[in-house]
């Protein structure tokens, strides 16, 4: 085996390091030749996948000759056992423009109209416990005032620190809400010091100061949030997400708790956590690093596995990692990550699953790249996109 057989047995493991990348990319990118071995071993990876479907066989061929992760039998068994054809997805970014341009037999694009403006509707707005609200623009800095003149926070570009002065002291907690529509993320450092990134179409309420004589400092989340919370023996951090609740001292972790998806998702980096259904707080569950916590909204129960956390956070970096997701989910994270709405008409691809990773990429890069391997046809009319077969 040649060492690039190796480095594209990696790739497909998601083991390379930032050295084999560059190493694999450079030797792709040298040569039409290179480019097509790279593509056919990827294809065929693949076709030996689909070529047998017992669920116990086919893990085992899998298993043996692409996906060696520790961490892989669990997820990948269950992959194999409901989904009709594994599909590797081939990109990594850099793989998408060069490697593959030129090679679109398969896909027919069709644009009418204007392009998608991803500045329509896209101002992130802070409503403020005074009742005031205001847009947030994306260039520039400036002081945000409550309805007295008191400065409470400052703003520059897609961030914001609310202000911990003595002399802000209240008597009481007062909510202020921030809103990130789809298309953009933000960051906030809260009056404790503790900083949330939230991800797009993602809304928080949030004490303007938290009160150092309450017990529990408490934030409520819709959407996703990345939280590195500062750490306080005194008044454990909560989370609320409607129906769970993690409470943390000091810690790093992601939540997932979109309205439209079933389950919520709490991803632990460092740290512990614990987490219940609001509801139910005597029956709580203890995460450690590398663990998630996942609540079925629908059978209102709670599993747990160990997970990469950075395929959970990547969306911080502005990577689109897809790790074994349907192609239904996909569209869902690109409706959020773009501002577009899609009609999926092509139904057969709804429950294929694909793997990969995109880097800045723009929504056209990412579906010509997947209609590689498995071909379909869009349609973009202004930000409404059509998948059709």
């Amino acid at each position: 085996m040649s060492k690039y057989d190796k480095l594209i047995e990696k790739f497909i493991d998601g083991k390379l390091s930032d050295q084999e990348r560059e190493t694999l990319k450079k030797w792709v990118l040298e040569k039409e030749q290179n480019r097509t071995f790279f593509k056919n071993a990827i294809r065929d990876s693949r076709k030996e996948l689909a070529q047998d479907f017992n669920a116990a066989s086919a893990f085992q061929k899998f298993s043996k000759t692409v996906y060696t992760k520790k961490t892989a039998p669990n997820t990948f068994y269950a992959v194999l056992k409901y989904a009709a054809v594994i599909t590797i997805l081939v990109t990594t970014g850099f793989f998408v423009k060069q490697e593959f341009s030129g090679d679109k037999n398969n896909t027919v694009i069709t644009s009418i109209g204007k392009q998608i403006d991803l500045s329509e509707g896209s101002e992130i707005i802070i409503k403020l416990a005074d009742g005031t609200t205001k847009i947030l623009s994306s260039t520039g800095t400036e002081t945000i005032s409550d309805a007295t003149g008191k400065v409470i926070a400052r703003h520059g570009g897609n961030e914001m620190v609310f202000d911990n002065r003595k002399e802000l002291t209240e008597t009481e907690a007062i909510f202020n809400e921030v809103y990130i529509p789809y298309g953009q993320t933000f960051k906030l450092t809260l009056s404790d010091g503790t900083l949330v990134w939230l991800n797009a179409g993602s809304r928080l309420r949030f004490p303007q100061k938290f009160i150092a004589s309450d017990k529990e400092r408490v934030v409520y989340l819709e959407g996703e949030g990345f939280f590195e919370v500062t750490k306080n023996m005194d008044a454990p951090f909560i989370v609320n997400t409607q129906e769970v609740d993690v409470k943390v001292l000091g810690t790093k972790f992601n939540i997932s708790s979109y309205g439209s998806d079933h389950t919520i998702a709490t991803t632990l980096v460092e740290g512990s956590v614990s987490v219940y259904e609001t509801r139910l707080p005597e029956n709580a569950m203890l995460l450690t690093p590398n663990y998630q916590a996942n609540y079925n909204k629908f059978e209102n129960n709670f599993s747990q596995r160990k997970v990469n956390t950075e395929v959970f956070t990547a969306w911080m970096e502005n990577r689109f990692v897809i790790d074994n997701l349907t192609f239904s989910e996909i569209l869902t994270k690109l409706e959020r990550r773009h501002q577009v709405k899609f009609v999926n008409n092509a139904k057969k691809l709804g429950d294929e699953v694909y793997k990969g990773e995109f880097e800045n990429e723009g929504i056209e890069s990412v579906l010509e790249t997947i209609s590689l391997s498995t071909p379909f046809q869009y349609e973009i009319q202004q930000n409404i996109i059509t998948i059709s077969d």
